[in-house]
């Protein structure tokens, strides 16, 4: 089942950024599941769809190969990026709360990289006492 992401945000295939954006902003403001009228589900599509076309990455991938777009490049790991089975939520791969609460709660323009968000690293170092208290 195909999505059409540019329809769900109700956009043209060759909206600008600003235009996406705006569009996002719209329907999240209606559909959000804080408001007494929102809508949970619908609010979980137009963001997966904005994080599909607000991505320049993303939305090459998702105009030339579909909403199956994150099959396509499955054998070189997902997304591309390399943590792509780390960043899940809201049911959208890659899809990131944060990013939904910068553009809210004016979080500032993005950067350009983009840090992975993911599991916590872990290494265990074998210290005795000594070593610990002085160094």
């Amino acid at each position: 089942m195909a999505k059409d992401y540019y329809n769900i945000l109700g956009v043209d295939k060759g909206a600008s950024q600003s235009e996406i954006k705006k569009a996002y902003r719209k329907k999240a403001h209606v559909h959000h599941p804080d408001k007494s009228n929102g809508d949970e589900e619908e609010f979980k599509r137009i963001s997966e769809a904005y994080s599909v076309l607000s991505d320049e990455d993303k939305r090459a991938k998702y105009d030339r190969f579909g909403s199956d777009f994150d099959q396509a490049g499955a054998g070189a790991g997902g997304f591309g990026d390399g943590f792509s089975g780390f960043q899940q939520a809201g049911g959208a791969q890659g899809f990131n709360m944060g990013d939904i609460f910068s553009e809210f709660f004016g979080g500032g323009a993005r950067t350009a990289t983009k840090q992975a968000v993911g599991k916590d690293i872990q290494v265990d170092v074998e210290l005795t006492f000594k070593e610990s208290v002085f160094g």
